[in-house]
């Protein structure tokens, strides 16, 4: 059994192993773009303003993506020098998906969204009589 961590560059041997076909492609797939700031808050405020109870939280959302943008510079190119890095054979989102998206979600996600997971017969379990089961 393999415990992950969210890092799977570490793991990237198992997708060779145990992926079949969800994982022939992946080392010839097209890493993700990061997305310019002016796209990301173009695409972030019509989402968000409508979210707004008062024409000042309004305000202050449009004034605080302003201010963003212009501070912003900085961390984006951080993160295309990470990727360019440290990140070369996976996607920039990777990491952060893995473990604040899906590893540290407590909710149902890995039922939902693992194509790996699967539930076994549990044989301590009572077995049910054939007649029974078509009453469910």
């Amino acid at each position: 059994m393999v415990e992950s961590h969210g890092d799977y560059r570490a793991e990237a041997y198992l997708e060779d192993h145990i992926g079949g076909k969800l994982y022939e492609k992946q080392h010839s797939l097209p890493r993700l773009p990061i997305p310019s700031i002016s796209e990301t808050i173009s695409k972030f405020l019509p989402t968000a303003l409508p979210l707004a109870k008062s024409e000042e939280e309004k305000d202050t959302l449009i004034k605080a993506c302003e201010e963003f943008e212009s501070q912003a510079g900085e961390l984006q190119q951080r993160l295309i020098e990470r990727r360019d890095g440290e990140m070369k054979d996976s996607s920039w989102l990777q990491l952060w998906w893995n473990t604040l998206g899906y590893l540290q979600v407590r909710g149902p996600v890995v039922v939902n969204v693992s194509y790996f997971f699967q539930f076994s017969d549990d044989g301590s379990l009572p077995q049910v009589a054939p007649s029974t089961k078509s009453l469910g």
